[in-house]
């Protein structure tokens, strides 16, 4: 019923929208046939090489990237097969201000990385213009072969999609089919026995309708000893050319990923644990919290106890555990999630001036997560004897299953208008979220992990459901904005948007439903000032929001985190085309956000941050056969109105100070064995802070910093084209750099190490 009302004020805007603008249609020359007829100079389309020129994420129009007003970077298709990039996260490993806390293969099963040091990425996601729908641990993941281009668009950017984070996000771009026949398979071996097959196949069926199919299927092993992985991406897709100014893309995708092994990671990474240190850290508080639960404990001393302690614990660190041991029931816990959606992509040029465009999709995911959590009220048990043993380890297993069934549409009306000295492009249009996810709990397993024996212990199934329930969202955007080009010299971009959220949580086991409206409204407005054909200064003004279902301890609901902008830049673009770069400086504040109680116990809405930063990028061919990449950002981050005043205006957790990378290839034409390339790349990552609560500092479980401390690693690469085969061999890491990250409580997470990809495919 909800969706039949949306569509009714759809259509009906719509038709008012073409009745109006058509009265006002002038003859002009449209970009938007371009877009329609020809991918060369399109936002949408292939691209040869690293430099984009045109970019639609910053303002859903098919735009040259020096007259948008905010930062843009763009990765290539060519740029991420050189790279031979696995996951988004190896994808964007190159681009400013964009930072992995778990390291960029340290989780692959969901992309945690900030942008400008707020938001994870996963939250702000979107493919060919689409928000990529999420909850719980249902989460698409997009396999690199399957796109054409990702860009990043930094900075507050609520305008154009709705419910965003401030930092900024990242748009997908899928490949579609096209009017060329050509095609690829072929075949790659890399790092823990990895195996995958891969193929991209376009043809032209007739003058109306092309085709294209591309998909792959990995299987291997995972970092950690006894995990494995497994997944496939098979994309089809359909282009109809309807005539000269109409087409439609259809695009459908059946993915699968799955991981057996999980260890204290969740996802098959590295890590040792470091729970016997933290008991040590803690071991007055928690003989204090054994004495209150058994006061027969109260005989035993202090001091002895508390040596024993210290003692088992420097028996545990004696061990040197590996970092690729699986703590945990590796037969046990199981991540997989299964996608299967269809994407449409309508665009119609009415005349010169005016088009449509209308993108929609819809999707559903199922999966299972069952994962092992540390249980610390059975683990501080067992310690509290004469004798305490932190070797062995206290584990509940928790058993995930969930459903979800979403839709998403974008619908826009483009209209070019034209005043003295003035040229205008001016876009409204309306988006539509909605899912339906289902979750249920079962009762956790028990069992515990022996250290010195690297065994699961005394397994206890339990059964029985836990927890039952059933979430639903909808949202509505109605957005407007216009670029305006003076004299051809100034650029006026304005934009606002208004959205209305609503979310039910309906617990079905106790028939209780809790309801959230929330409703907003954000803008930009920025300006550029075409210098010349190169320079472009550039200053925006933006805002974001981010919706927060719940409540506090008095019942008060959430409202939205409201994130604001300001930005100043300049964009540079060579003559011979041959060299892009970006230079942005900003400050970035986000208020009103929820964050954990000091105890832990319930959620409070106090906190607030601020982030300035500035950031470079570089991509360029400086002389033939030689492509470029360079960026750098630093950025400080302080947190504001946090639980325990310790924290109030400390450095921000997750931002280094410091981060730089530079990839360079060249390619030597006509060797005896083909076109040869070499490449290399280094990335710097420099110090931040970890601060995540200490569960066993009881009973406060206060927050900590944790310092993390910077890393550099070297990436290099050896190709050749020869005939119709592309070899590539790729080595990340070749130093074999290992840093501790994310040195918390619980475990310390380690970098990737040394690993290489051999692929080798045929063209035809």
């Amino acid at each position: 019923m909800y969706l039949k009302q949306v569509n009714k004020i759809l259509l009906t805007s719509m038709i008012s929208i073409c009745t109006a603008n058509v009265a006002f249609a002038s003859n002009k020359t449209s970009d938007i046939i371009h877009e329609v007829t020809s991918y060369e100079e399109s936002a949408y389309g292939p691209l040869k090489g690293y430099i984009a020129k045109k970019s639609s994420t910053g303002s859903k129009m098919d735009l040259d990237i020096k007259e948008i007003p905010q930062s843009v970077s763009v990765i290539t298709n060519d740029m991420m097969k050189t790279r031979n990039t696995q996951t988004i996260q190896n994808t964007t490993s190159y681009t400013s201000s964009i930072t992995q806390i778990y390291g960029e293969n340290g989780d692959t099963t969901t992309n945690y990385g900030y942008i400008r040091g707020i938001g994870q990425i996963y939250k702000s996601s979107f493919l060919d213009g689409l928000k990529l729908l999420h909850t719980g641990f249902l989460v698409p993941n997009i396999n690199p072969y399957s796109l054409e281009r990702v860009e990043v668009l930094k900075g507050p950017a609520s305008v154009l999609y709705g419910a965003s984070a401030p930092g900024g996000l990242l748009s997908l771009q899928s490949k579609r089919a096209h009017d060329k026949n050509e095609g690829e398979v072929g075949i790659t071996y890399s790092s823990f026995n990895n195996k995958t097959i891969f193929a991209d196949i376009n043809r032209r069926i007739n003058d109306k309708i092309s085709i294209r199919v591309n998909g792959n299927y990995k299987k291997g092993d995972s970092e950690l000893k006894e995990s494995s992985n497994k997944a496939y991406s098979f994309n089809p897709s359909l282009l109809y050319t309807i005539n000269d100014n109409t087409t439609l893309d259809i695009y459908t995708s059946f993915t699968k990923d799955q991981v057996k092994g999980l260890g204290i990671t969740f996802s098959g990474g590295k890590a040792t644990s470091n729970i016997h240190n933290s008991v040590a850290l803690n071991a007055a508080g928690i003989k204090s919290l054994i004495n209150y639960m058994d006061p027969r404990f109260l005989a035993v001393p202090s001091t002895y106890w508390i040596g024993k302690i210290n003692q088992s614990a420097q028996e545990v660190n004696n061990l040197n555990l590996p970092a690729d041991l699986l703590i945990g029931a590796a037969n046990k816990e199981l991540l997989e999630k299964e996608n299967k959606s269809i994407t449409s992509v309508f665009n119609k040029v009415f005349n010169d001036d005016l088009s449509f465009r209308s993108s929609l999709r819809f999707s559903k995911m199922d999966g299972k997560s069952n994962y092992s959590n540390i249980d610390f009220t059975s683990m501080i048990g067992s310690i509290a004897n004469l004798n305490p043993d932190l070797s062995k380890l206290s584990f509940e297993l928790v058993k995930n299953e969930s459903t979800m069934k979403s839709f998403a549409m974008d619908n826009s009306l483009l209209y070019k208008w034209d005043t003295k000295n003035v040229e205008n492009s001016s876009m409204i249009g309306i988006d539509i979220q909605y899912y339906n996810f289902n979750q249920t709990y079962q009762n956790e397993d028990k069992y515990g992990f022996d250290l010195k024996t690297k065994k699961v212990t005394n397994y206890i199934n339990n059964t029985g459901l836990a927890k039952k329930e059933n979430r639903k969202m909808k949202q509505v955007g109605l957005y407007v904005q216009n670029s305006a080009k003076i004299a051809n010299k100034y650029i006026l971009s304005t934009a606002l948007r208004y959205d209305k959220l609503k979310e039910t949580i309906t617990n079905e086991l106790t028939n209780t439903t809790s309801k959230q409206d929330d409703s907003n409204v954000s803008g930009r407005v920025g300006f550029v000032y075409l210098y010349n054909n190169e320079l472009a200064p550039y200053i925006t003004y933006s805002t974001s929001f981010q919706a927060n279902a719940g409540a506090d301890k008095q019942g008060k609901k959430f409202v939205p985190s409201i994130g604001k902008q300001i930005e100043i830049g300049l964009k540079y673009k060579s003559k011979n085309d041959k060299t892009f770069i970006t230079l942005a400086a900003f400050k970035l504040d986000e208020k009103d956000i929820v964050s954990d109680s000091r105890d832990q116990r319930f959620k409070v809405q106090e906190k607030d941050i601020s982030i300035k930063g500035i950031e470079l990028d570089i991509t360029s061919n400086p002389i033939d056969n030689m492509n470029l990449t360079f960026s750098f950002s630093k950025m400080k981050g302080k947190s504001l109105n946090t639980q325990n005043p310790k924290f109030d205006g400390h450095n921000l957790t997750d931002i280094p100070k410091f981060t730089s990378s530079l990839w360079s290839d060249y390619t030597f034409r006509n060797t005896k064995i083909g076109h040869l390339k070499f490449g290399a790349g280094v990335k710097y990552i420099g110090k931040s802070d970890y601060i995540r609560p200490d569960y066993l500092d009881v009973p406060l479980k206060t927050q900590k910093v944790y310092k993390i401390n910077d890393y550099a690693m070297l990436d290099v690469l050896i190709a050749t084209e020869y005939n119709s085969w592309n070899i590539n061999l790729n080595i990340n890491n070749i130093l074999d750099k290992k840093t501790k990250l994310a040195n918390g409580s619980t475990q310390a997470r380690e970098t990737q190490g040394r690993t290489f990809a051999l692929s080798a495919a045929y063209k035809f």
